[in-house]
C-alpha cells in the first residue's frame, strides 16, 4: 500500500486515470466478508442473547443489500448496533464512544482506532478494537487464494495500456497487497490505498484530482460509496452491480471501457447504468 505522501506526489504517466474498488468488485470476498468474519466475529466479542439472529440480519442488511453497501466497517457497525436499539428497544451496549470516533477521527481504521484509545480510553472501544482484529483474522483465513471475478484481469490489462491504475478501498492496505499480488493483478497499478489512508473519496481526490480532466477519470466499484467519491471528485462511474458481477466486467471489457477512452462514456449511457445499479440495492 502506498502513502498519502505518494498519493498526493504522484504524477501521471497515462493519459486516463481509473479507480478500482476491491472488495465485492474485483475479488467475489464481500460475502465472505460479512458473513465469515464480521458477523462471527462480533458474535464472538459481544453477547447479544435472544437477539443474535436480529443483529445478524441487520448486518447482512446494512453491508451487503442495501444503499449503505460498502460502508466502512466501524460506522456499519454503529449503524447496526442503533438499529438493533431501534428494532428491540433495548440498549444493549454504550454506543456514545463508538459515535464519537467514527464522527471525530480524521482515519477510520485500526491503527487510527488504536490512537485513539490512547487518548480517549473505554471498555467498549477495546471491543470494538477486538471485533476488528478478528474480522482480519477471520477474512484472511476464508480468502486465501481467493482469485478475481472472469474478465477481471483481460480488461485490467487493457486499462493499463492507456491509464493509471490505483486501487480506491476502505479494506486494510495489508490485505489488498496480499490480494492484488496473489491475484498477479498488482504488476498493472500504479498506486495501492486502503482505509489507513482516508475514505474513498479522499483516495480518489488524492491520486487525481489537479491530475487528469474529470471527463478522463473513472471509478469501477459495487457499492454507493464509490459512486459517492466519483462524483465529489468530477469523475465518471461504473457499476459492479451485486449478483451480476460476471456480466458487469463482461461488459466494462467489450463495451464501456471502449466508450471511456472514446470520450462516449458520460452522458445517457453512463446515466442507465448507475440507474440500474442504484435499484439493485434497497433504501
Amino acid at each position: 500500500m502506498n502513502t498519502r505522501e505518494e498519493l498526493a506526489g504522484f504524477k501521471p504517466r497515462s493519459e486516463y486515470f481509473i479507480g478500482i474498488d476491491s472488495d465485492g468488485t474485483v475479488f467475489d470476498s464481500m460475502n465472505i466478508k460479512h458473513l465469515k468474519a464480521f458477523i462471527p466475529a462480533a458474535l464472538k466479542v459481544w453477547d447479544f442473547g435472544n437477539e443474535t439472529g436480529t443483529f445478524g440480519k441487520i448486518m447482512e442488511h446494512i453491508n451487503l443489500y442495501s444503499q449503505s453497501r460498502g460502508i466502512n466497517r466501524f460506522t456499519g457497525l454503529l449503524a447496526a448496533f442503533e438499529m438493533l436499539e431501534a428494532k428491540t428497544g433495548a440498549g444493549l451496549f454504550d454506543t456514545a464512544p463508538l459515535r464519537e470516533f467514527t464522527r471525530n477521527s480524521s482515519a477510520l481504521s485500526n491503527s487510527a482506532l488504536e490512537a485513539w484509545m490512547k487518548k480517549n480510553p473505554h471498555p467498549s472501544l477495546e471491543k470494538v478494537y477486538q471485533w476488528s482484529l478478528e474480522a482480519d483474522r477471520l477474512f484472511e483465513e476464508h480468502t486465501r487464494g481467493l482469485l478475481p471475478f472472469t474478465n477481471v484481469k483481460p480488461a485490467i490489462k487493457l486499462m493499463a495500456e492507456k491509464a493509471d491504475i490505483m486501487v480506491i478501498s476502505s479494506a486494510s492496505g495489508k490485505g489488498l497487497d496480499k490480494d492484488w499480488e496473489y491475484s498477479g493483478l498488482s504488476q498493472y497499478t500504479a498506486l495501492i490505498a486502503g482505509q489507513e489512508l482516508g475514505s474513498k473519496k479522499e483516495q480518489l481526490s488524492l491520486g487525481s484530482s489537479g491530475k487528469y480532466p474529470g471527463e478522463k477519470v473513472l471509478m469501477i466499484g459495487d457499492a454507493p460509496g464509490d459512486l459517492e467519491a466519483a462524483s465529489a471528485v468530477g469523475a465518471s462511474f461504473y457499476p459492479i452491480t451485486p449478483g451480476r458481477e460476471e456480466d458487469s466486467w463482461n461488459l466494462l471489457l467489450k463495451e464501456a471501457l471502449p466508450k471511456f477512452f472514446a470520450g462516449t462514456y458520460r452522458g445517457e449511457y453512463e446515466e442507465r447504468l448507475t440507474a440500474e445499479f442504484r435499484n439493485s440495492l434497497a433504501p
